[in-house]
Protein backbone atom coordinates (compact mmCIF):
# COMPACT_ATOMS: atom_id res chain seq x y z
CA UNK A 1 0.00 0.00 0.00
CA UNK A 2 1.33 3.41 -0.91
CA UNK A 3 1.97 6.20 1.57
CA UNK A 4 -0.86 8.41 0.31
CA UNK A 5 -3.47 5.68 0.52
CA UNK A 6 -2.30 4.72 4.01
CA UNK A 7 -2.64 8.35 5.17
CA UNK A 8 -6.09 8.65 3.62
CA UNK A 9 -7.31 5.57 5.45
CA UNK A 10 -5.97 6.88 8.76
CA UNK A 11 -7.79 10.24 8.46
CA UNK A 12 -11.23 8.85 9.28
CA UNK A 13 -10.14 6.77 12.26
CA UNK A 14 -9.78 9.70 14.65
CA UNK A 15 -12.88 11.59 13.47
CA UNK A 16 -14.81 12.49 16.63
CA UNK A 17 -17.83 13.98 14.82
CA UNK A 18 -18.60 10.84 12.90
CA UNK A 19 -21.74 9.75 14.78
CA UNK A 20 -22.30 12.65 17.16
CA UNK A 21 -25.94 13.47 17.90
CA UNK A 22 -27.18 16.58 19.67
CA UNK A 23 -27.54 14.71 22.97
CA UNK A 24 -24.07 13.19 22.88
CA UNK A 25 -22.62 16.56 21.89
CA UNK A 26 -24.29 18.20 24.89
CA UNK A 27 -22.96 15.51 27.21
CA UNK A 28 -19.49 16.01 25.73
CA UNK A 29 -19.70 19.75 26.33
CA UNK A 30 -20.77 19.34 29.95
CA UNK A 31 -18.15 16.71 30.72
CA UNK A 32 -15.29 18.65 29.04
CA UNK A 33 -16.35 22.18 29.93
CA UNK A 34 -12.90 22.95 31.40
CA UNK A 35 -11.26 22.40 27.98
CA UNK A 36 -12.54 25.61 26.44
CA UNK A 37 -10.87 25.31 23.03
CA UNK A 38 -12.39 21.86 22.36
CA UNK A 39 -15.84 22.79 23.64
CA UNK A 40 -16.20 26.05 21.67
CA UNK A 41 -16.30 24.22 18.35
CA UNK A 42 -19.06 21.89 19.52
CA UNK A 43 -21.11 24.72 21.06
CA UNK A 44 -21.03 26.78 17.88
CA UNK A 45 -21.65 23.76 15.66
CA UNK A 46 -24.82 22.70 17.50
CA UNK A 47 -25.80 26.25 18.61
CA UNK A 48 -26.44 25.33 22.24
CA UNK A 49 -28.22 27.80 24.50
CA UNK A 50 -27.26 28.51 28.09
CA UNK A 51 -30.53 26.95 29.25
CA UNK A 52 -29.76 23.65 27.51
CA UNK A 53 -26.30 23.51 29.05
CA UNK A 54 -27.61 24.29 32.53
CA UNK A 55 -30.31 21.62 32.27
CA UNK A 56 -27.67 19.09 31.22
CA UNK A 57 -25.74 19.69 34.44
CA UNK A 58 -23.21 22.44 33.76
CA UNK A 59 -22.63 24.96 36.52
CA UNK A 60 -23.85 28.53 36.11
CA UNK A 61 -20.37 30.04 36.42
CA UNK A 62 -18.95 27.78 33.69
CA UNK A 63 -21.75 28.62 31.28
CA UNK A 64 -21.48 32.37 31.91
CA UNK A 65 -17.72 32.20 31.33
CA UNK A 66 -18.46 31.64 27.62
CA UNK A 67 -20.04 35.09 27.43
CA UNK A 68 -21.66 35.98 24.11
CA UNK A 69 -21.07 32.59 22.52
CA UNK A 70 -24.11 31.02 24.16
CA UNK A 71 -27.55 32.57 23.91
Amino acid sequence: MGKAKKRSLQLGIHDKFRYMTRETALNTVVSNIDKRSEVLDIITLFDFSAEEMLEAGASYEDVMAFGGIVK
